[in-house]
């Protein structure tokens, strides 16, 4: 009797997206994942963060022209962090700027969506997946965090 298995990719690559609006509200998805989490999405081999997390946005939130922060996140597990996974994870964490048109619509659209401001991102930090959300946000926000690669471990 033959017997088949998936091969299990050997890198886990995927985008998560800081949709901030006008307000300084970030979207949150709160409906499909048992918590408050932000978009992402896991991209195929070869796929390039940036244009993975473009064409993500276009589909998913009809965004089409997206317009990145100056600051991203960066987050690579290391090899010790793999005995869980049997794989490594790599990933970027965009700021996204959104229209207050564009923000509206996702939350007419997608009622498990949310906004919550820099208040209640600070306030409610532990209720958010991943961990460190709100300090990237309100340090974009608050501009002390300085433009190009954070890491984020």
């Amino acid at each position: 009797m033959a017997t088949s298995h998936t091969v299990q990719p050997t890198v886990d690559r995927r985008v998560l997206l800081l949709l901030l609006d006008d307000q300084h509200r970030l979207t949150l998805c709160g409906g499909c994942c048992g918590g408050w989490t932000v978009p992402q999405v896991l991209l195929a081999t070869g796929t390039e963060f940036r244009d993975g997390a473009t064409q993500y946005l276009a589909e998913r939130f009809q965004i089409e022209n997206p317009r990145f922060g100056t600051v991203y996140g960066v987050h690579e597990t290391r090899e010790s962090d793999c005995w869980e996974h049997d794989h490594r994870t790599i990933s970027r964490v965009f700021i996204v700027r959104i229209s207050p048109e564009e923000s509206n619509l996702i939350q007419l659209t997608s009622p498990s969506h949310t906004r919550w401001g820099i208040g209640e991102l600070k306030y409610r930090r532990q209720e958010l997946y991943p961990e460190g959300v709100a300090i990237l946000v309100s340090g974009y926000v608050e501009g002390w965090l300085p433009d190009g690669p954070i890491s984020l471990y």
